[in-house]
Order: C-alpha cells, then structure tokens, then sequence
C-alpha cells in the first residue's frame, strides 16, 4: 500500500451531464468524512445522495460511492464522487479535496496502484489503456478479453511449463550421483522447442493485433477519372478529396480511416494509374503501386461506361495474387448488358457500383469485411501488444532457442537450467512479476490522468 492519497476528475474536462472524481489512499474515509454531509451513510458499494460541503457552502448535491481495501480496483481505499459535469463545479471539489491533504493522480496512477497491489498484471494494465484509446470495434473487444487475462494466462501456462522443466534438470544435478534420470536431454530439448513455438504463435497473433489495431490499409486504385476520389469521399461521407472532370486530379495519398465490420480500415485514395505525362503524375504512380505492393486489399475501380482499357489490364495484372474487389463504378449511366459483360471478365468479387447515388456500398462494405475476416481468419484470438511486449517476446523467443540448443549439445545441466532461468524471468517482465521502475514509469505515464 502507498501512504499518500491520491484524486482525479476521471471524466474530460467539458460540460457534460455528469462527471466523476475518483479517490484512492488510506485517507479516502477521512476525505469523505471531511467534505460529504451524508458520510455516515456511506458503506461500501453503496450510493449515497448528498452534498459536498465547503464549511457550510455547499458546492454541489452529488452521489458517493465508497469502496472497502482490497475490494476495489486499486485494492485501496477509493471513493468515486458523481457531480454535475461543469468543470467549474468539478474543480472547485477537487481543490477543496485538495485543501483536506489529498494529492492530484499522476497519469494512469490509479492503475498503476491496482498493478503494485496485485490487482492487475501489466498484460492486463496495457489493455486498459487500450480500450480507452481503441478506435475499432475489434480493439475493444480484444482489449477487453485481455482484461480479463487472455494474454496473462497464455504466458503463466508457459512459465509453468517452464518451472516444472528446471526443476526437473536440477534434480537431475543433485542426484547425478545415484543416476537418477528426472527428464532427458532428448525430452527436456523437445518441450522447450514446442514452448518456442507456442511463444511464436502469441508473437504473431500480438503482431497481427497491431496491424489490425493501427488500421488495415485498402487502397483504391483505378486509371485517371474512374471516379476513385468520388468513391472515397462517399465511403467517408466527406468532400475529402478534390473531384473534377480532369483526369490526374489526385497526385499524392490521401488516408481516410473509417470502420467496416468492426475494423478499422485505412482507405487511400491514389493516384491515377496510366501512362504518365510529366514527373509528377510519374511519382504518383510508384506511389500507387508501393500502397498496392503493401496493402491486404485493394479496391479497383472501373469505369462501367467506357469499359475496360488498355490500362485497366495492366492494373488488373498487376493486382494478381492480391485479394482485390472491383467496383464497376458510373453504372448510372452505363447499360445493363454492359455492366454485366463487364462483371463476367473478373475473377473476384466485382460490385456494380454508382458513387453519384450509393449504388453498392452496402455490397462493398459486407465484401470487404468478408475478405478481411477471412484474410486474418479469427480475429477474436489475437492480442493487443506494445512494443514492450513484442520486444520482450523476441528475447524470450531467441531465449528458447538458446536452450534448446545447448541439450541438443548436451551441455551441462547447470548451464541449461541458468538458460532456462533466463527464459522464465524474460516471461516475468511481460506480465510484470519482474520490472524495473523506470519501465512502470513509462508504460503508465502513457496513460490519461483518472485512470
């Protein structure tokens, strides 16, 4: 336990309806008793209807809660005060509570008070900054599974493992002598490997999980004028990009991000690609093709009025292999028996499209989100990782390669258990069992001040 108290407003400073003070120390009791006219019936997990009181100015009516140590998300003392949501009347409680001893929060200190106390791991502490800052459905989602210890519990059935794996070679060191065999080289080299597997999965699915929660790039890509810039601005439902009847209008990326199915996508608008004229539009189009080289999907637009040109093939060349979703756009004014000729030349989902009325967005949002799912197959078991997490997952990936390889070698137990060691210890400092105070500094200075 920490002998100071702490508080915070835990909601932004706008007027709002409500907002929420949070408390937490030994002295939160003292501090309600010294400013709530309703104290004495302040329990713990009940709300009280009162006021805070100034002397006897009374600053606003609010609710109590108060929370009873360990039973709180601190596993301190803490109280949430429940006011009305102008900043006037927030701050004025928070300098009265001031005034009574209390000391502002540090950003993310609450949390970093539930880690110190045992409440939270730092797997789980992360996920909590990340379901704050999540600009997904599927971030949330996964955030919140790691909140309840998805991540932890995969690193603790390692370290298990581990454990049981040490002790069972050093047992073999104090009883070489009766030539008592507790695991062999053999056996002891082909957990550790398998363990080196299983770090790898979680080391993709962390991996998978940043790119998921930074954003999925699509670029939509297409000759000049096709009307990929119109397409853009309906999709984001904002005059985004410069629309004109000139062909080559747009020279450079422009990055939207939207959400589709849960996910966050980054949808790029790019340079018209065709014979260039000057160096400009040449730049242009090395950047269209960059964007197309690295991205998981791509959008290809067609003019469903003139059809299919010279340039139209070779960017449906250049898309093969590439999981691609073709809009015949303009069909407003292009023919039936056209738009469907047009349909029958594609191998991939093809969506009639028209970005003047909103003919087939529906059809390409419920494409897209099809396509990614099966791209990334279940994205209900990936992880949200920093690069704290991920870094410490490599060294404990080429730790458990340097073990395996020293029983492949048959070096002596005392050094492949040390390695071993080493590998258990590097698990420690993801979860947090094992982390020096300038990495806690840092993970939770990130955070926002109340939580």
């Amino acid at each position: 336990m920490l002998d100071d108290t702490i508080c915070a407003p835990a909601t932004p400073p706008v007027i709002s309806s409500l907002a929420i003070l949070r408390i937490s120390g030994p002295g939160t009791t003292g501090a309600v008793r010294s400013v709530f006219s309703n104290a004495d019936k302040a329990h713990p997990r009940r709300a009280v209807y009162g006021s805070i009181l100034d002397g006897a100015e009374v600053i606003d009516d609010v609710i109590v809660v108060t929370y009873q140590s360990p039973a709180s998300f601190t596993g301190e003392d803490s109280a949430e005060i429940i006011c009305h949501g102008n900043p006037i009347v927030v701050n004025k409680i928070l300098a009265l509570l001031l005034r009574h001893g209390l000391r502002m929060a540090e950003p993310g200190e609450f949390s970093k008070r539930a880690f110190l106390n045992g409440k939270i791991d730092l797997t789980e502490a992360e996920a909590i900054n990340h379901i704050i800052t999540a600009r997904s459905d599927w971030e949330i989602k996964a955030s919140i599974r790691q909140m309840h210890g998805s991540l932890k519990n995969r690193i603790h059935e390692i370290r298990d493992r581990l454990v049981l794996l040490k002790a069972d070679i050093e047992c073999g060191i104090d009883f070489s002598e009766e030539e008592i065999e507790f695991v062999s080289y053999k056996d002891a080299e082909a957990q550790v490997r398998e363990i080196s597997r299983l770090l790898d999965d979680i080391a993709y699915r962390c991996r998978i999980g940043e790119k998921i929660s930074h954003g999925i790039d699509v670029p939509i890509v297409g000759k000049p004028n096709v009307g990929k810039s119109s397409i853009l601005n309906m999709i984001v439902n904002a005059e985004r990009a410069i629309v004109s009847d000139t062909p080559g209008t747009t020279r450079d990326l422009i990055r939207e991000s939207i959400q589709f199915g849960g996910l966050r996508l980054n949808i790029f608008d790019t340079a018209g690609i065709d014979e260039p004229t000057s160096d400009i539009e040449r730049m242009g189009i090395e950047l269209s093709f960059k964007k197309i080289e690295a991205a998981s999907l791509v959008i290809m637009v067609v003019d469903a009025a003139s059809g299919m040109r010279e340039a139209d093939e070779k960017i449906f060349d250049a898309l093969k292999g590439k999981n691609t979703i073709v809009l015949l756009n303009k069909t407003d004014i292009a023919q039936d028996d056209d738009i469907a000729r047009l349909r029958s030349r594609f191998d991939c989902p093809t969506i009639p499209f028209s970005a003047r009325s909103g003919r087939g967005l529906k059809e390409l949002e419920n494409a897209v989100t099809v396509m990614l799912r099966s791209e990334f197959a279940s994205t209900s078991d990936f992880f949200v990782a920093d690069i704290r997490m991920r870094e410490l997952l490599g060294e404990a990936i080429a730790a458990a390669g340097d073990a395996a390889g020293l029983l492949r070698d048959n070096e002596p137990p005392e050094i492949a258990a040390f390695q071993i060691q080493t590998l258990i210890d590097t698990l420690a400092e993801i979860t947090g069992e094992i982390t020096p105070d300038d990495v806690l500094e840092s993970i939770f200075s990130r955070f926002c001040i109340g939580k």
